[in-house]
C-alpha cells in the first residue's frame, strides 16, 4: 500500500518538475536581440523536436527499428498526424494572442487543451472513471486551473493596459473606437468598431482551434502506447519506452513549426542573419531552449507513467498547472512585472495562487484513482 502512494507521489513531482522545464526554456530567447523570433524559433525546433529527441531516443530504447516495425506503420502515421496538429496549434496561439489579447487567448486555449487533453483520454480509457471520485476531484482540479490562467490573464490584461495608457499620445478619438496595442511599434492605436468585432471573431475562432488542437501531443502520448509497448518488448525500461514514441508526434510538430518559420523568414528576409556577425551565442541559446524543452517532455513521460493507471489524463493537467505557475514565476523574477502596478503584481500572484491549490487537488485527485 506505502509503494502505491508513494509511485504516484514521485510521479506527480517528476510532471511537475517537468512542467518548471517547460515553464523555464524560452528564458534564452531573450538574449537572442539580433535575430529574428523565427531565426531562435527554427534552431530550437531543429534541436528540441528533431535532434534530441533521436539522440535520446537511440540512447534509452534497445533495436530502435525494431520497435518502429512491431509497432506497425499505422500508429506511427496516427501520432505523426497528432504531432503535427499540435505545432499548428502552438502557431495559432501566438497569432490568436495577437488578435485578441493575452485576456482571451490564454483562459480559452488553456482551459480546451485541459479538458480535453485530461478529461477525454481519461473517458477514452474507462468512462466510468469520470464519475468516480478521482475523476471528480480531477475535473475539479481542471476547472481551479483553468480559474488560476484566468485570473494570471486578468493580470496581464492590467499590466498591458498600464503599458498602453502610458504610451498613448493622449489625443482624442470616437468613443466607438478600441484602443489596441501595435504589434510592431507597442503604441496604442485607434481601431474602428467594426474593424474591432472582425478581428475579435476571427480571433476567437483561431484561439478555439488553437485549443482544439493543443491536447494532441497528449493524445499522440495516449493512443500510441503500441510503440511503448513494442519499446519495452525489446528490453527499454518502462520509464523509458515514452522515449521512442516522443519522435514521431515531435518530427510531426517540427513539419508545422519549420513550415511556418521558413514562411516567416522568407517574407521578413531574416534568413540573412544567421550569417551576421557576433551571433554565435545565439545559435547556443537557441539550442539549449531545445535541450531543455526535450528534457521537460521526456520527463512527462516518465512522471505519467510512475503517477499510475490515469497518469496520461490526471498528468497533462498537472504538466500545463506547473507550466503556467512557473512561466510566471519566472516573468516576476525577469523584472517584466517592475514597471507595472502594484495591483497587476497582486492580480498575478493570487492567479499563481490559484494554481498552486489546483496542483494539490490534482494530485488528491490522481491519489483517489489509483
Amino acid at each position: 500500500m506505502e509503494q502505491q502512494t508513494v509511485t504516484p507521489l514521485v510521479g506527480l513531482i517528476v510532471v511537475g518538475l517537468a512542467g518548471a522545464l517547460n515553464g523555464t526554456y524560452a528564458l534564452p530567447l531573450k538574449k537572442t536581440p539580433r535575430w529574428a523570433w523565427e531565426n531562435t524559433w527554427l534552431v530550437y525546433s531543429v534541436v528540441g523536436m528533431v535532434v534530441a529527441g533521436w539522440a535520446m531516443a537511440l540512447c534509452t530504447v534497445p533495436h530502435l527499428p525494431m520497435v518502429y516495425a512491431s509497432a506497425g506503420r499505422e500508429v506511427i502515421a496516427l501520432v505523426f498526424v497528432f504531432g503535427m496538429l499540435w505545432g499548428v496549434a502552438n502557431f495559432l496561439f501566438g497569432k490568436g494572442i495577437d488578435l485578441v489579447g493575452i485576456g482571451l487567448a490564454f483562459p480559452i486555449t488553456i482551459g480546451l487543451s485541459l479538458a480535453l487533453g485530461s478529461l477525454l483520454t481519461m473517458a477514452a480509457k474507462d468512462p466510468a472513471a469520470l464519475v468516480s471520485g478521482g475523476g471528480i476531484a480531477t475535473a475539479l482540479g481542471v476547472v481551479v486551473t483553468i480559474a488560476g490562467v484566468t485570473v494570471c490573464a486578468v493580470a496581464g490584461v492590467q499590466r498591458e493596459r498600464i503599458g498602453w495608457h502610458a504610451l498613448s499620445d493622449g489625443e482624442g478619438c470616437d468613443d466607438s473606437d478600441e484602443l489596441r496595442p501595435s504589434p510592431r511599434s507597442g503604441r496604442g492605436t485607434r481601431v474602428p468598431a467594426q474593424a474591432s468585432r472582425r478581428r475579435l471573431v476571427l480571433g476567437l475562432g483561431v484561439v478555439i482551434v488553437s485549443g482544439l488542437f493543443d491536447p494532441m501531443l497528449n493524445f499522440a502520448f495516449h493512443f500510441g502506447g503500441a510503440i511503448e509497448d513494442a519499446a519495452t518488448a525489446q528490453g527499454a525500461s518502462p520509464l523509458a519506452s515514452s522515449d521512442a514514441l516522443w519522435v514521431w508526434p515531435l518530427l510531426g510538430s517540427f513539419v508545422a513549426n519549420a513550415a511556418y518559420c521558413s514562411f516567416l523568414l522568407t517574407r521578413n528576409r531574416t534568413w540573412q542573419r544567421y550569417a551576421q556577425p557576433g551571433t554565435l551565442s545565439h545559435w547556443g541559446l537557441a539550442a539549449l531552449m531545445g535541450v531543455i524543452w526535450m528534457a521537460s517532455i521526456a520527463l512527462y513521460g516518465r512522471g505519467a507513467s510512475l503517477m499510475g493507471t490515469y497518469g496520461k489524463s490526471v498528468g497533462w493537467a498537472v504538466f500545463y498547472c506547473a507550466i503556467i505557475l512557473f512561466s510566471g514565476l519566472w516573468g516576476i523574477l525577469c523584472g517584466e512585472w517592475r514597471a507595472a502596478k502594484s495591483r497587476p503584481l497582486r492580480t498575478m500572484l493570487a492567479g499563481l495562487a490559484v494554481l498552486l491549490a489546483a496542483l494539490i487537488v490534482l494530485g488528491y485527485g490522481n491519489s483517489l484513482l489509483q
